[in-house]
């Protein structure tokens, strides 16, 4: 009689009573239960019909990914029953992300006859967290931070009964056993209902701290101008755009331009931060001051809906409670002491494994992540082909680690940057989780970023050699392109690479890059022309600076002079940088395509200060956002040793004309944008010739940017080429740990 293992997303999405229900409907005998990485079922009899309704019927929240069925000797059973958990080692995750409250559970929080009536944390078998507070695996209650939680009668008739749609949900509780919220002024507890008292201080246009899913958010009224411009003055966060949660979807499409697959991710049980161009609206300007799109997110927990029901407002300001470069804060003791709020709206549910907001982008109709975390994390990522168990650690910046186990990677929630201890603490921390949630026991290899200064390349190197592991340095733009190809199955082909900065195999400043691959071998054939960063860090964060290296390969110094003064620049300060150049004093050569974006963006005056990440090409972007790129740029090649080169260098000089000719500063930031992908899109276009390819990967920070890939789409298509990009994990460094793996399985 067949014994059935079933691989999958099969724990704590209510598979079991599905399965005991569809058992007793065809009249088998036998059992179900977990095991650590599936579940395991015997039924009496085989019954075809019944594997196929359990194919054709599954849980909105189940994946089978295979079913294997034993045949073997005949058991007898009375009935078919649920039997306890089997524990044991995983080889692959089963357990799915934290999800959104559902329909079903909302409704009953707002029905005043029901016996969860206005509490926070209902939840059944298709929704609430799962990630943020499992500790190990097989996915049960005493594997959870619920285990500090006894259920109370009623919720254990409904958690022990396969009829409930509570059966099985570990995080079932009530108001009388479950979690509560508390308000806090300092570390004083307000009386009275917290949740409403929030609402009402919210309203006041205070700041709050409020403790979600899987950490907790600073959050503040997005309409009050005074109250977002205090939050940044408090978080030291002067122009970094905020994202807003708002009421509903309605709500939603009086802020922001919704299309329908836009829509299906605002809705989607995930609840991403998704980027939205913005609409005229009560928003206050200083949420993304500058920029043409808005991050919006619907409620995903009960407290947002309850907060919501008590106030009037469409949309508050959500985000992470964190001191600059250190992770999320999670514990009590932790939001309090950092002392952003005025007051803090916090519940007695440990998070064990705290995850961020995951943030999307719909870049002509591809679903384009910034970062992946909550709602998709520890879901895998399917692979076409298998090899070796390993790990990566990814760079510095929006750090992610990644574990490819058979045909599935598993990346590990958004670290964020590893230069400090704590942030480096929790990397380690969350590798540690991932290995045991994703069955990679038997790693060979370890990848890391080819950058020696980096945090994670040490931390590779320490574990390397402590586990007697083989270690792989993997070049930071090849792995950006093997990412694309892992993700999509593609042996061979021509690879962009367009972002800030990535370390060159000699130590150069890498970051605009074109490279035939074929499996695991990389050939650079292209690439920008390289140019100055003259005072390196210094140029990045006075994009000025920039702009001057790539004028100096174009003009002589005193017309460089002139046209640094009349762009604003100091007289003092131009003098000092010409001293660099001269002597050659803190002078790096950068071939980086984002770089040439700052340079555009500070030469037009849109950007001259670069205060967070990608700001000035952001503010570029948004500037030109709907205007005609009319203006003819020069688009040149040259041969720099071995490899050709695009020389932005030109068309920075023929911006530099527009702008004094009094040409519309719109027009020219249009119109370069567009030259800059097309000089990189047709030097692609030759080497796809030259080396008789037809598929074209890109990646990198700037394939979010919506003009950049729509021209090079257009070229590509054109000639008859396959544009393929990263849809399932990051374009930029957040994803950047899947492509170091795969080429390092490739390497082995």
């Amino acid at each position: 009689m067949p014994e059935v293992v079933i691989k999958g997303v099969v724990q704590g999405v209510g598979f079991r009573p599905f399965v005991y229900r569809l058992a007793k409907r065809f009249g088998l005998r036998g059992y179900i239960r977990n095991l650590g990485d599936s579940v395991e079922m015997y039924i009496h009899r085989e019954s075809p019909e019944f594997i196929a309704a359990l194919k054709k019927e599954k849980p909105p929240l189940a994946e089978i990914e295979s079913i294997e069925i034993i045949r073997g000797e005949e058991k007898e059973y009375s009935e078919f029953s649920i039997l306890e958990s089997s524990s044991g080692k995983a080889s692959g995750s089963s357990l799915p992300p934290d999800l959104a409250i559902c329909d079903t559970c909302l409704k009953e929080i707002f029905d005043f006859r029901d016996r969860r009536y206005l509490y926070p944390f209902t939840v059944c078998t298709d929704c609430g967290p799962r990630f943020s507070i499992i500790e190990a695996l097989p996915y049960d209650r005493e594997n959870t931070s619920m285990k500090s939680f006894k259920l109370c009668r009623h919720c254990l008739d409904e958690y022990t009964s396969p009829e409930s749609r509570r059966f099985k949900a570990e995080p079932t509780a009530c108001g009388e056993c479950g979690p509560s919220y508390e308000l806090y002024r300092g570390s004083e507890k307000s009386s009275g209902n917290p949740i409403i008292k929030a609402a009402a201080l919210l309203m006041e246009g205070r700041i709050l701290a409020i403790k979600g899913v899987g950490g907790t958010h600073l959050a503040c009224l997005a309409t009050s101008s005074w109250a977002v411009k205090e939050m940044r003055r408090r978080l030291g966060r002067e122009k970094k755009p905020f994202a807003v949660m708002v009421r509903d979807i309605k709500a939603a499409r009086k802020l922001v331009f919704i299309g329908k697959e836009e829509e299906t991710l605002l809705e989607s049980r995930e609840r991403p931060i998704l980027l939205l161009k913005k609409r005229v609206s009560e928003i206050s300007e200083f949420v993304a001051p500058q920029l043409h799109t808005l991050g919006v997110m619907l409620p995903y927990a009960g407290v947002h809906h309850l907060l919501f029901n008590y106030m009037n407002s469409p949309a508050l300001v959500m985000t992470s409670c964190n001191a600059p470069g250190e992770p999320m804060a999670s514990e009590r003791k932790d939001v309090l002491k950092l002392g952003f709020h005025d007051y803090a709206l916090l519940h007695n549910r440990r998070i064990v494994n705290r995850i961020d907001d995951s943030i999307l982008r719909v870049v002509e109709g591809r679903r384009a992540f910034i970062r992946r975390s909550r709602g998709y994390v520890p879901g895998a990522v399917s692979l076409k082909r298998s090899g070796p168990d390993v790990l990566s650690l990814g760079a510095e910046e929006n750090v992610t680690a990644c574990f490819l186990v058979g045909k599935k990677a598993y990346l590990t929630q958004y670290i964020g940057k590893t230069t400090s201890p704590s942030t480096l603490e929790f990397l380690e921390e969350s590798v540690k989780r991932m290995k045991a949630l994703s069955g990679a026991y038997e790693i060979e290899a370890i990848a890391c970023d080819l950058h020696p200064g980096f945090q994670t390349t040490q931390l590779a190197e320490a574990l390397a050699e402590e586990q007697g592991l083989e270690l792989f340095k993997i070049q930071h733009h090849e792995a950006h392109i093997a990412g694309v190809a892992a993700e999509k199955g593609i042996e061979e082909g021509i690879g962009i690479a367009l972002d800030g900065f990535g370390y060159g195999y000699s130590g150069e400043a890498w970051g605009g890059e074109i490279f035939f691959f074929s499996g695991s071998d990389f050939d650079r054939a292209g690439s920008m022309k390289s140019f100055p960063l003259i005072g390196g860090d210094s140029a990045v964060r006075n994009p000025l600076r920039i702009t001057a290296g790539l004028l100096l390969g174009e003009l002589e110094e005193e017309e460089v002079n002139e046209a640094l003064t009349a762009l604003g620049m100091e007289s003092f300060e131009v003098e000092i940088l010409l001293k660099q150049w001269n002597k050659n004093f803190n002078v790096f050569q950068c071939s980086s395509f984002a770089r040439v974006l700052d340079a555009v963006s500070a030469l037009l005056g849109v950007c001259r200060e670069r205060t967070y990440e990608g700001e000035p090409a952001m503010k570029l972007e948004s500037f030109a956002h709907g205007v005609r790129p009319e203006l003819d740029m020069p688009v040149r090649f040259e041969r720099e040793g071995k490899i050709e080169v695009f020389n932005s260098a030109k068309l920075l000089k023929a911006c530099l004309d527009y702008l004094n000719s009094g040409e519309s500063r719109e027009k020219i930031a249009a119109s370069a944008q567009k030259a800059l992908a097309t000089g990189m899109a047709e030097l692609a276009a030759v080497k796809a010739q030259d080396y008789g390819v037809k598929d074209i990967v890109l990646s990198g920070g700037v394939a979010y940017n919506e003009v950049v890939v729509g021209e090079m789409e257009n070229i590509f298509n054109q000639q008859g080429l396959r544009l393929s990009l990263n849809e399932n994990v990051a374009r930029g460094d957040n994803g950047l740990s899947l492509g170091q793996s795969y080429l390092a399985r490739l390497r082995i």
